[in-house]
């Protein structure tokens, strides 16, 4: 495994999530669409300073909303592959180059902020100034590929 210093962040950010395995499942369903006063749900989550986009942004200014669309990927990879599971990458066999595109996360990384992810399937997250634990708000629209919601039981299952 080659670490590089966006290796090492996923790895923090994986970190930072671990615990919400345990807040997400025991919470019920209605607790987690209800907005709750006790808790400071925000947009984004930024390991050092502020938030560079604010809530409701709709795309990250690096983006191109005209550019062409259609085409075809070409990826490249050195050897070959005998694993598409995630979950087990580091563990047994070589990932296919780019089987990490097809899936979607709780959140996005910002490619302009450092440490900075932003709600994509996740509308919300809550954290205290220490990062000692982290929830995810689920978005009602977040659907799977046969219309299905994604829920907790789905996320603690990712994990």
């Amino acid at each position: 495994m080659h670490l590089t210093r966006r290796t090492i962040l996923r790895i923090g950010s994986l970190a930072l999530a671990a615990p919400t395995a345990g807040i997400l499942e025991t919470l019920p369903a209605a607790a987690q669409t209800a907005p709750s006063a006790s808790r400071n749900w925000r947009h984004g989550l930024s390991l050092f300073g502020d938030l560079h986009y604010p809530e409701g942004f709709e795309r990250f200014d690096y983006v191109k909303p005209d550019a062409p669309r259609g085409g075809t990927v070409r990826l490249s990879a050195v050897g070959t592959f005998d694993n598409l599971n995630l979950v087990v990458a580091s563990v047994k066999g070589q990932l296919a180059a780019g089987v990490g595109l097809i899936y979607n996360r709780l959140l996005a990384g910002a490619l302009d902020e450092v440490t900075t992810m932003y709600g994509l399937l996740a509308e919300a997250v809550d954290y205290p100034p220490d990062h000692s634990r982290v929830a995810y708000r689920l978005r009602p629209e977040a659907r799977w590929h046969d219309g299905m919601p994604v829920t907790a039981e789905d996320v603690i299952f990712s994990f």
